[in-house]
């Protein structure tokens, strides 16, 4: 089973992506739409060490050549942000979903899609810097819960 987690404050400066437990140099977009009906898309986009773009299901397919990097936060950081993992084979039956180290319950959908800017550098860890984002950055994830009652309810993630 491959392990993905978000840690992140809402923001795309302030957001690193893990893979298996390291941290992804070079990401470009990540896109996940997980859903109780079945649904499992997910798709990661990172140029890898060889400086070709590669275009990948992260639990499922083999990611060539993919870029790790040192951890982007220092602990004391890192407890300023919310942490998002998902542990698969691909599978919606073999999912699970933990936000801040806790199992959720009732998830009925979960929704992410980070997007790093078109500009001169091309990964979100260049997006570190203390610049305002650029056009193209996209940063949206949702949560939709089933409460009792069977209540509905979408909350933002991070």
């Amino acid at each position: 089973m491959a392990v993905l987690s978000i840690e992140s404050n809402g923001t795309i400066e302030l957001t690193a992506v893990y893979y298996n437990g390291q941290q992804v140099g070079g990401l470009k977009e990540l896109f996940l739409n997980l859903s109780e009906d079945g649904t499992f898309d997910s798709v990661i986009v990172y140029t890898g060490t060889d400086g070709l773009e590669y275009l990948k299901n992260p639990f499922t397919d083999y990611l060539d050549n993919i870029v790790y990097r040192e951890p982007a936060f220092t602990e004391e950081e890192a407890q300023q942000l919310h942490l998002l993992t998902i542990e698969s084979d691909g599978d919606i039956e073999n999912t699970l979903v933990y936000y801040d180290n806790e199992m959720l319950d009732g998830l009925v959908n979960l929704f992410v899609h980070i997007k790093s800017p078109s500009r001169g550098q091309s990964s979100i860890t260049s997006l570190f810097k203390k610049e305002k984002p650029v056009e193209g950055a996209i940063f949206k994830a949702t949560f939709t819960f089933r409460y009792p009652g069977d209540i509905i309810k979408t909350e933002e993630i991070f």
